[in-house]
């Protein structure tokens, strides 16, 4: 939860045990925490396999809350990564359907909230708020807090999604505290994102980027990725802020946001971000680059100096990986290069890199 890379070796090691021995349960849990840790890393495949894996041998033992608890998780999975929506409902179903079976509440509230979260995906705002809301309910009713902190951050996302966003910043905002109090490093994350993307709504802009970096600088420090199913929404709140912002203020409030913590951001409301200092001896907003590079050009070419891919390019500018793609074409135009090896070559002559 505090996003230790200790714990993927130890789950590793715990399986083995456990194969070792024959304790086909203690096996499924570790399995099933491994796919946790996957799936938080953006590993969905590896995630999905691990889920597999598990449920195979829950169901083998015929260990019902296992079943249960796996399921709600590889439709998560299958969810975030966009992968068959047909799927995830059946296996909320499923899972929904067994832990009202065994009176499991917990079963019940995770899978109520990934079922809210599929109806919203498909346009049914108020199934997916009622589910969202129940689900809130279940969790703060068991004293689980760590489902509480996750379902009121997809319960934000609903609210906000039908427009009512002080509601939804309230929501999102508990969730932090939680969140924060439990260490739970991925649902700060998404949080501050979802927060940012409400606040953007209500046009208190250079909030919205500051909390966009500091989640930025939460993720790049735990390699947590912004999950494929919320990546249009984000990048469409981004670029809107941006140009309703001003790129140079913009700028200066994510750059801020970046060096804050996830208290000091959401302190942040209201505040006015540090502006970029601006004198009569100030270049850097006229410098120009050689071969006619531009500003954004050489933050790509820097990057790319670096051995990021385009998809890493584009999360760290917060661009689309399009975007991306047309300044790399733009870039070798201008240098009379095809290659990025060749481009990396430029940046360090250049003194770029």
């Amino acid at each position: 939860m505090r996003g230790d890379t200790a714990a993927r070796s130890l789950f590793e090691e715990a399986v083995a045990l456990a194969r070792a021995v024959g304790f086909k349960e203690t096996a499924a849990w570790s399995l099933f925490s491994l796919a946790l840790l996957a799936n938080s890393k953006g590993e969905y495949a590896r995630a999905c396999s691990l889920y597999e894996e598990g449920l195979a041998l829950f169901r083998e033992i015929e260990n019902k809350k296992g079943i249960a608890h796996i399921l709600t998780q590889l439709a998560q999975a299958l969810f975030v990564s966009q992968g068959d929506q047909g799927r995830v409902r059946s296996l909320l179903e499923e899972s929904l359907a067994l832990s009202r079976e065994l009176g499991f509440k917990e079963g019940i509230a995770a899978s109520l909230l990934y079922l809210g979260q599929l109806a919203l995906s498909q346009g049914d705002d108020a199934t997916a708020r009622s589910e969202a809301e129940e689900s809130v309910v279940l969790y703060k009713e068991m004293g689980h807090w760590h489902g509480t902190a996750e379902s009121l951050a997809i319960l934000g996302k609903v609210v906000a999604a039908q427009g009512d966003y002080a509601p939804a910043q309230a929501l999102y905002e508990e969730s932090l505290v939680l969140s924060r109090e439990l260490g739970e490093q991925w649902v700060i994350a998404a949080s501050l994102v979802g927060l940012g993307e409400v606040a953007a709504a209500q046009r208190q802009l250079a909030w919205a980027a500051q909390l966009w970096g500091a989640a930025e600088a939460l993720r790049d420090a735990l390699g947590i990725p912004i999950q494929p199913v919320e990546r249009a929404d984000y990048e469409r709140a981004v670029s809107s802020a941006r140009v309703h912002l001003g790129e140079r203020a913009f700028a200066a409030a994510w750059a801020q946001g970046r060096s804050m913590t996830p208290e000091q951001a959401l302190a942040a409301k209201g505040q006015k971000p540090t502006p970029i200092p601006t004198t009569s001896t100030t270049t850097a907003p006229t410098l120009a680059y050689p071969d006619g590079l531009t500003a954004r050009e050489v933050g790509v070419l820097r990057l790319v100096a670096k051995g990021l891919t385009d998809t890493q390019v584009a999360e760290k500018l917060v661009l689309s990986p399009r975007t991306v793609h047309a300044h790399l074409s733009s870039i070798y135009s201008k240098l009379g290069i095809t290659s990025r090896s060749a481009a990396t070559r430029y940046a360090i002559e250049h003194q770029l890199a």
